[in-house]
């Protein structure tokens, strides 16, 4: 990791020296903050960016400096890194809790005491990735250790969207290194490891090799990230030994009991107590999890069957079990140009869509044309529903990096012409790598409707760039 490291840095601040001067941004500054501190107070680059010796902040800002700057897009680091250093300022006055994310600076203390360098965490997540609940998760003043992707935007430098914190005042989620509480357990089926355990096991292994054999790993689940659908399968969620997050494991993408693909059942809740089987790898060399597709729940709350979908008992789920109310929301199946299903004959659909290879899941997904002076939209066709409460979500990336944004809703239709647009309350901000986007929505009465997807005309917040979108999913909760 730490020789990765270093070969990126020299590389991308040999790229920055051959620039011309004007280019060339001040460093340790982000434009339009303050850097604070002072004169001679400046803290000097210190760390490799591994989790054993972080970066602080005046050496993250280096490596930002060093990455060849774009007047139009953005230049990431493709290595995650870990920063250390304190909140000196939270930029999020409202919260959104759908999101669960927040956009604050941490900067490096000086020998005074005072806040020397600011380094922006833009829309940051909280230990191991998990939502933050409210904007008190976190205080000016806490010290955090941030795990993400660092980048020069347009000379801004920051963390990429979805960075997580690794620890909080000196607390470590415990997801991504071996714990610190007790090992228990074989990583049989009679005597399962728990989750320190299975982490102390996991860092053993080669970076990126999967172990030969399957273990069983036991423990309550802390968060969800993907719950169980139909649509693929597998969930991706959290345990612990007592349900917090403190030395929690990460299980990715696991199937469903039986070691088969949810199709119906109880889904999972926090605190439901499970056991996993499976194969393990050591990711990137600092991520313990399991493998996608080669591990599944065993058991929850001691039941190894679905028994009539009645696994855990409790509370009714509160994600929607019922099947996908989309057709080809996968994208495999296209007429021509364009993906069967996704043609309006309303103005509802005005973007151009063409194919694209770069999937989520299977062969295709579809890329959303753009023009820089108008949103553009993918239309599903006109589609009858039911008064209720809906829930519509689909993955989706940028094509070209720096800003990229996407917004999900739906239009009423009434003798063929589209009414008022309704989305959803904020953009979803995409990446180089497949998010997730998901809206809920309420419709009063019976109403025949487009879902639309948009892909924004050219601001602030958005660059112009076709948009990929794969795996579309409509439930009826």
């Amino acid at each position: 990791m730490k020789k990765i490291l270093y070969t990126i840095m020299a590389l991308a601040i040999s790229a920055f020296a051959l620039q011309s001067c004007e280019d060339v941004p001040e460093p340790y500054t982000i434009p339009g903050q303050e850097t604070g501190g002072g004169e001679g107070n400046i803290t000097e680059p210190a760390g490799d960016g591994t989790v054993a010796t972080p970066f602080n902040v005046a050496a993250a800002l280096d490596v930002c400096a060093g990455l060849q700057q774009s007047s139009t897009s953005a230049s990431y680091l493709s290595e995650e890194v870990y920063v250390k250093g304190k909140v000196s300022s939270i930029v999020d006055t409202e919260f959104n809790s759908q999101f669960g994310n927040i956009t604050y600076y941490i900067s490096d203390v000086a020998e005074d005491g005072s806040t020397t360098n600011k380094l922006e965490v833009y829309r940051g997540y909280g230990l191991n990735g998990a939502k933050f609940t409210s904007l008190d998760d976190i205080k000016v003043g806490d010290e955090v250790i941030v795990k993400g992707k660092l980048q020069n935007w347009l000379g801004t430098y920051e963390f990429t969207q979805g960075s997580s914190l690794y620890s909080l005042n000196g607390s470590a989620g415990g997801g991504d290194q071996p714990g610190t509480g007790e090992a228990k357990g074989e990583g049989t089926l009679e005597n399962p490891y728990n989750s320190v355990a299975a982490n102390n096991y996991i860092s053993t292994l080669p970076a990126n090799q999967n172990s030969e054999n399957d273990i069983y790993v036991k423990g309550k689940v802390v968060s969800i990230k993907e719950q169980f659908g139909t649509q693929f399968g597998n969930a991706t969620f959290y345990i612990s030994d007592d349900g917090t997050a403190a030395n929690q494991f990460y299980v990715f993408r696991a199937l469903y009991l039986g070691n088969q693909k949810y199709t119906s059942g109880a889904l999972l809740k926090e605190g439901d107590e499970v056991v996993i089987c499976g194969k393990v790898v050591n990711y990137y060399g600092n991520t313990p999890e399991t493998v996608q597709g080669q591990a599944y729940v065993y058991s929850i709350n001691g039941k190894t069957t679905s028994e009539g979908g009645e696994t855990g008992g409790g509370d009714e789920p509160t994600v929607p079990s019922t099947g996908n109310l989309l057709e080809n929301g996968d994208f495999e199946t296209w007429e021509g140009d364009v993906p069967a299903k996704w043609k309006t004959a309303s103005t509802a659909g005005n973007a151009k869509l063409t194919q694209s290879t770069d999937a989520h899941g299977g062969q295709y997904s579809v890329s959303i044309g753009y023009t820089e002076s108008a949103n553009k939209r993918m239309g599903y066709q006109e589609t009858e529903l039911e008064a209720g409460t809906y829930v519509f979500s689909f993955y989706a990336k940028a094509t070209n990096g720096g800003k990229c944004q996407t917004r999900a809703g739906y239009v009423p239709i009434t003798d063929g012409k589209v009414g008022d647009y309704v989305y959803s309350t904020q953009y979803a901000n995409l990446g180089n790598e497949w998010t997730l986007v998901t809206y809920e929505f309420t419709l009063a009465a019976k109403s025949t409707i487009c879902l639309v997807i948009m892909n924004p005309k050219k601001s602030n917040y958005q660059d112009s760039q076709n948009i990929l979108v794969d795996d579309a999913i409509l439930t009826k909760k």
